[in-house]
């Protein structure tokens, strides 16, 4: 009876045993599972960044040609790519007293959303900056940011005015000629074409051409406003302010031109 109670025991102790080790291995291998697939996506979703910021300079490049185009080639293997109407206007308004010029264009977004195992802590912009009105000439118009949103993103947006003072000029008016700053509004329409994502995908951009608005004229004491309908404004920018800080004169009346590129963005999957 003892012996038998030995070999019981030994039996028990070794599917015990067993049990623990089959455990043991089968945790280690999961966890090692997620550790790989967690530095798979990881890396995917690096290189999605690398992706916009590479598409936000092409756009930039042909932003400066009518009628150019460029593309952009990529995997979307543990990521996925996404056009997005954000049902958001930009507004710029130019106030002069008691007359306002306002123009509008739809805000729209290229989006990377990032692996299950991927995370952002705090939003943060990586390409361009984050003001919806800037007055330098160098200003990009693109921003390319990370969030966490429901998973980890990547998105590049254009939802800014670059608004630029260029110098004074002497135009005639009927009766003479009278001196005029000059100031350049610009504005990005971004649109989209065919979407058809894949494993192996390129981006192709496309500029349609520049869509120039009639010049107007305002005096010294016109404000330039922007905002997105989603209720992001910027600072209201005085044209004096303007002036002056590109060492002009502040108290001659200026002629403002209104520019919108148009850019369209396809994505063709690969053969």
């Amino acid at each position: 009876m003892k012996g038998r109670n030995v070999a019981v025991s030994t039996l028990l102790s070794t599917t015990i045993l067993a049990s623990v080790l089959i455990i043991i291995v089968g945790a280690a291998s999961f966890a090692a599972n997620n550790a790989v697939n967690a530095h798979v996506e990881n890396a995917q979703f690096d290189q999605a960044k690398n992706v916009l910021r590479s598409l936000a300079k092409v756009i930039k490049d042909a932003m400066l040609t009518s009628h150019s185009s460029g593309y952009v080639r990529s995997s979307f293997w543990k990521t996925i790519p996404q056009f997005e109407n954000t049902q958001e206007n930009l507004t710029l308004t130019i106030e002069d007293g008691a007359e306002n010029w306002t123009y509008q264009v739809n805000q729209n977004a290229i989006k990377i959303k990032g692996g299950s195992l991927v995370g952002v802590l705090t939003p943060k912009t990586i390409w361009g900056n984050d003001s919806l009105l800037f007055t330098t000439p160098s200003g990009t118009l693109g921003r390319v940011r990370v969030f966490q949103s429901n998973g980890a993103w990547v998105s590049l947006d254009y939802s800014r005015t670059r608004c630029v003072y260029v110098g004074a000029s002497d135009y005639y008016v009927g009766t003479g000629y009278e001196s005029f700053n000059t100031v350049e509004v610009t504005v990005m329409n971004l649109t989209f074409g065919v979407f058809e994502p894949g494993t192996e995908a390129s981006m192709i951009v496309e500029n349609l051409g520049v869509s120039v608005e009639p010049p107007i004229q305002v005096s010294k004491d016109a404000v330039f406003h922007v905002s997105l309908s989603g209720g992001e404004s910027a600072d209201p920018l005085p044209l004096a302010e303007l002036v002056s800080n590109g060492n002009g004169d502040p108290e001659k009346p200026a002629l403002v031109n209104v520019a919108f590129i148009n850019i369209k963005v396809s994505m063709l999957r690969e053969a």
